[in-house]
């Protein structure tokens, strides 16, 4: 029997039959080389420019990376003023609600301001008895002074009357004694006598200048003790003014109403928080690591993206630094010079002023604690 190459169909007896042979002992075609060129020229057609592209891509961030420091561990901040009673009160009015704009100044709320003007007029009553006092003082200062004055003229007086009396009875006793007794004794008495009330006289007129001069001194005395109790009658007048006016809350900035918890009616104390309010004055606190300070200097523009406002790029500009990291400011420092120790990198807190323009445009939208990426410009 001759042999034959047999076809996947073989005619037998007339008979198209088919090849009944395994497929895996049917020789396999040989593969085109021209297709696997093809397909090595289409890979090098694809690697070589996404080759290209990623390098360019690595040598960008590169360069990036090296004019530029950033950080995601940052959040806008602002000043908070809590907003708490000075007095004892019941609060009667309340004049703002939740997330509202005020001005500075402006009234939040009142206390039952009753009790508080009963004790101003109480105190406006005591000032004018007190300031009563004062001319009735003065008055009697000066009928003081003007006794005191009478009282020194009569010493003059006194004292002029004495010197006329002693220089009588000098004269008297030379005429008694040496020229043989030519006036009569009675006479020489009588001078003696005059000359001894005199002396008298004049020192009675010095005890009462005296005693007019401690007048003088009572009179200022009292003057200073009127004065002094309606200065004090004045600053409780001062005092009650002050107290009733702490029966209305104002604003002491301008800012957004936040955290209200007062409510009419309600007993508050002092220091008690009611509300706060926001200011409207937002900066940037970026954490950034020690070794990302290296470079980092005042002044330099900082690029910002608030996550809550998607899209939108801010300006900003570096402030200051932090006197310390933020381990250093903890509740319970960290102390390396105990037990084994295990180098942690430390971040410093970078105050970021937003450009105004910026902040003022998007100020209702920007709030205290939302999350900020900001990219620090370090070299030119």
């Amino acid at each position: 029997m001759s042999s034959r190459t047999l076809t996947p169909d073989t005619l037998q007896h007339g008979v198209l039959l088919k090849d009944t042979r395994r497929p895996e002992a049917l020789p396999m075609p040989a593969a085109a080389p021209a297709k696997t060129g093809s397909r090595r020229s289409r890979l090098l057609l694809i690697g070589v420019p996404v080759f290209a592209m990623v390098t360019t891509g690595l040598g960008l961030w590169i360069n990036h990376a090296a004019k530029f420091e950033d950080t995601d561990d940052a959040f806008i901040e602002a000043d908070v003023h809590p907003i708490s009673s000075r007095i004892v009160g019941d609060i009667q009015e309340v004049f703002v609600t939740d997330n509202q704009m005020v001005t500075k100044g402006q009234p939040l709320a009142k206390l039952d301001p009753r009790d508080y003007e009963m004790k101003l007029q109480a105190a406006q009553t005591a000032l004018e008895q007190a300031a009563a006092q004062v001319p009735q003082a003065e008055a009697a200062l000066t009928q003081a002074r003007a006794a005191s004055r009478q009282a020194d003229a009569q010493v003059e007086a006194s004292a002029a009357q004495l010197e006329k009396a002693h220089q009588d009875f000098d004269r008297a006793e030379k005429l008694r004694s040496n020229a043989g007794q030519a006036i009569s004794k009675q006479d020489f008495d009588s001078m003696k006598a005059a000359f001894a009330s005199a002396t008298a006289t004049h020192a009675a007129t010095f005890a009462s200048r005296d005693a007019a001069h401690a007048g003088v001194s009572t009179a200022e005395a009292n003057l200073a003790v009127a004065k002094a109790g309606r200065d004090h009658a004045q600053a409780a007048v001062d005092d009650a003014q002050l107290q009733l006016s702490y029966t209305v809350l104002r604003a002491p900035e301008d800012g957004r109403i936040g955290k209200r918890s007062i409510q009419t009616g309600q007993h508050v104390q002092p220091g008690q928080a009611l509300l706060a309010i926001v200011s409207t004055d937002n900066w940037v606190v970026a954490n950034f690591k020690e070794n990302q300070l290296s470079h980092m200097r005042v002044g330099q523009p900082v690029d910002i993206t608030i996550d809550s406002i998607r899209g939108q790029h801010f300006t900003g500009h570096v402030d200051s630094f932090s006197p310390g990291t933020g381990a250093k400011f903890t509740l319970l420092p960290p102390d390396n010079a105990t037990g084994n120790f295990t180098k942690v990198v430390q971040r410093l807190p970078v105050k970021i002023l937003l450009k105004p323009e910026d902040a003022k445009a998007y100020a209702d939208r920007i709030s205290p604690g939302l999350s900020v990426i900001a990219t620090v410009k370090v070299k030119e």
